[in-house]
């Protein structure tokens, strides 16, 4: 049981809900997002890690579905409920309405149930102006307020009215113990300002702002403008839009209200809207001003059921919930045509596969392939921020393994993660910093290796944020929020993979930010077992390498560093054929001697060559550390692989610098700085 408060949100991975979600977060709000992804995309999720540096839990689950709902509320301290999950297109209500009335109440009965065993009795309800149907038919109703008399005119509109109803007839049955926040919102729009969230609907938009974008990436032909005859400034409908984090900090308002009146029961409805209508064509004009050039329309008749103008009056929410509308119609257009730009296939992205790579019910681990289908493909997950395949020509040249389960295994011997907070050793577990001695738990004789019962490769990362920069070259971007261990102060991990199609090349950029505490220590890298052999070699016998350096780091007999730099042995200044035993590695080699927190302004200077000569591939590692470990895997006992499976080249920091006066800069990181390398894999074939 998590003992801390959480706001459930029901359709969060969706468009007002992701939204919602980001804005709860900088509010201080604990989340849990359940939704069953019909009509949204977890990628939504990953990003508001990434976009909040918080841990976000996920879970798919359809609310129709008591046992699974059930099951979270069990695993969770719920405290409150945002409710946005339910089929919303209208034109598709009038066609399948069945299936709108069985999704969109019963799924609300059954979310209401489960929070009545649970304890649970404060809800914002998400629903929609539509429920006033044409407010035109009345006098005196535009702009509409709340006390409008409704009458939805399509089946999507009455199963928000008929929930409605339901919550009212809960609430009238124990005023005391329900809180009902209900929103009647009017025409969400825009993205966040990050561009890295944004509307995604399937198929052909239904709403006015997400075809434009579609016209404007050219994936539609034209705009089509339903009628210019009414009587409006230009002949256009009006309607009041709503920039959707506008919107969704009317959620955290209505939210925090409950909270406020959570002893007295509630049950009360707001209009969310900005309370000034825009034409068709005024909304046109300012999207096309976002985008720097005119899009085509095309003008045709009225669309039934359209009516003159539905503008919200929102001065209850003013006055109650401390809450308007903060962003215009132009901002909306910016920020929608920023995240368009970005995403012009909304959270599809070609040559990037996505799946969820844990298999036992739960959904917070990826498995992400980048350049799928082509010669260069990556394939990484969250778990350690690890590389868990790469394929030139489709040859695999990097161990991994299939399932979630097996990285999680004792005896994964770090294959393909991120290492941190501290790579490679420190003598005796042990080091001083300002002052004060610490104490690492030991896991490699008397020392601790990388960083032993704190070590990333089983830990779970915010992410990944993959994006496509350029034609060829996708990013993909984990964060690590890294506190309360043996090691002192708090950390932020980045780990930033460039993955370069064309040169075949992944280039990794790792980042560290003290958030609290005065200095800490860290060395990052990454630990991937290369094997360039023809397909499926258990072995990396034949393969030839060349080490790039001259000096190593002198060892003592528990291989840590004595502090000395020291030649390098004559045969390791040649070519190396790796044998069925020999030559065994596990050295520090010496790349440059600069010392620094903050390598990435160097360059990328040549560590080691390998090719093979039967697989007819090449890998060329180089890197902006002062060293690099290489190490031939002669120790590696697991259920899939066995010695010398795979190599290792980990550029770092000196082995145990922390504990040497004349490197220990390299690895100590203050406020008032970052930590920062860079490693490439450069493939030839």
């Amino acid at each position: 049981m998590n003992t801390k408060n959480y706001v459930l949100v029901t359709g969060g991975a969706g468009y007002i809900g992701s939204h919602t979600v980001a804005e709860l977060v900088a509010n201080g709000y604990e989340c849990v997002i359940v939704d069953n992804l019909s009509n949204s995309s977890y990628e939504s999720v990953a990003r508001l890690q990434v976009l909040t540096q918080h841990q976000i839990p996920f879970h798919k689950v359809d609310l129709v579905n008591y046992n699974d709902l059930d099951r979270v509320f069990s695993m969770y301290d719920i405290d409150s409920v945002i409710h946005f999950a339910g089929l919303k297109a209208v034109g598709e209500s009038t066609q399948i309405p069945l299936k709108y009335y069985h999704n969109n109440i019963l799924g609300t009965l059954v979310l209401l149930e489960v929070m009545q065993a649970h304890g649970v009795h404060k809800l914002v309800f998400s629903s929609s102006a539509t429920v006033y149907g044409d407010a035109t038919r009345f006098p005196n109703m535009i702009p509409i307020p709340e006390e409008c008399p409704t009458g939805p005119i399509n089946p999507y509109g009455r199963t928000k009215l008929a929930i409605e109803e339901i919550l009212k007839d809960l609430h009238d049955s124990d005023k005391k113990t329900w809180n009902f926040a209900i929103l009647r919102y009017f025409n969400p729009i825009g993205a966040h300002p990050s561009g890295l969230i944004g509307e995604d609907p399937l198929g052909i938009p239904n709403n006015l702002l997400p075809y434009m974008a579609q016209v404007a990436v050219k994936r539609r032909e034209k705009l089509f403008v339903f009628g210019d005859d009414y009587d409006s400034r230009d002949g256009t409908p009006i309607r009041d839009y709503i920039h959707v984090v506008d919107l969704a900090k009317g959620h955290i308002a209505a939210l925090k209200y409950l909270d406020e009146h959570s002893q007295e029961g509630l049950c009360r409805e707001w209009n969310l809207g900005s309370g000034h209508g825009s034409t068709v064509m005024e909304v046109y004009d300012s999207f096309c001003k976002a985008v720097g050039k005119k899009i085509p329309f095309e003008v045709v008749g009225r669309r039934a059921g359209d009516v003159l103008n539905l503008t919200a009056k929102p001065d209850r929410a003013a006055l109650e919930l401390k809450w308007k509308t903060q962003l215009d119609v132009d901002i909306a257009c910016r920020d929608l045509w920023r995240w368009t730009v970005g995403n012009p296939f909304g959270y599809e992205m070609r040559g990037v596969r996505s799946t969820f790579f844990n298999n036992d019910g739960e959904y917070d681990s990826r498995l992400i392939t980048v350049g799928k289908g082509s010669a260069f493909e990556v394939s990484f997950t969250n778990v350690g921020a690890t590389i868990v395949d790469i394929e030139v020509c489709g040859q695999p040249v990097v161990l991994g393994f299939e399932k979630e389960s097996e990285y999680l295994r004792d005896d994964n011997p770090y294959i393909g993660a991120t290492i941190g907070r501290y790579a490679n050793r420190i003598k005796n577990g042990e080091f001083k910093l300002d002052g004060e001695v610490f104490q690492l738990t030991k896991n490699d004789g008397s020392n601790t290796n990388h960083s032993a019962v704190q070590s990333y490769h089983k830990r779970k990362f915010l992410g990944p944020l993959v994006r496509n920069v350029d034609k060829g070259i996708y990013t993909v971007q984990f964060l690590l929020d890294d506190s309360h261990t043996e090691f002192p102060g708090d950390v932020l991990i980045k780990v930033n993979y460039e993955v370069n199609i064309p040169k075949k090349e992944l280039l990794i950029e790792y980042e560290g930010i003290l958030l609290n505490g005065n200095s800490t220590i860290m060395n990052l890298t990454n630990h991937s077992y290369f094997n360039l052999g023809a397909f499926h070699s258990e072995s990396i016998e034949g393969t030839e390498i060349q080490i790039h350096a001259s000096k190593q780091v002198e060892l003592t007999s528990s291989s840590c560093a004595t502090g000395k730099l020291i030649d390098i042995p004559q045969r390791f200044r040649e070519k190396i054929t790796l044998g069925p035993e020999d030559p065994k590695l596990d050295y520090c080699f010496v790349s440059r001697n600069e010392i620094a927190i903050d390598t990435r302004k160097n360059d990328l200077k040549t560590m080691l060559t390998a090719v093979n000569s039967e697989s007819g591939l090449k890998l060329v590692v180089t890197g902006t550390d002062p060293s690099f470990q290489v190490y031939t895997g002669d120790f590696i006992h697991n259920q899939k692989y066995g010695p010398r499976a795979g190599f290792c080249c980990e550029p770092g920091r000196f082995i145990d610098a922390v504990n040497h006066t004349h490197w220990r800069n390299a690895v100590i990181l203050t406020k008032d700085q970052s930590y920062g390398s860079k490693i490439c894999y450069k493939f030839e074939f």
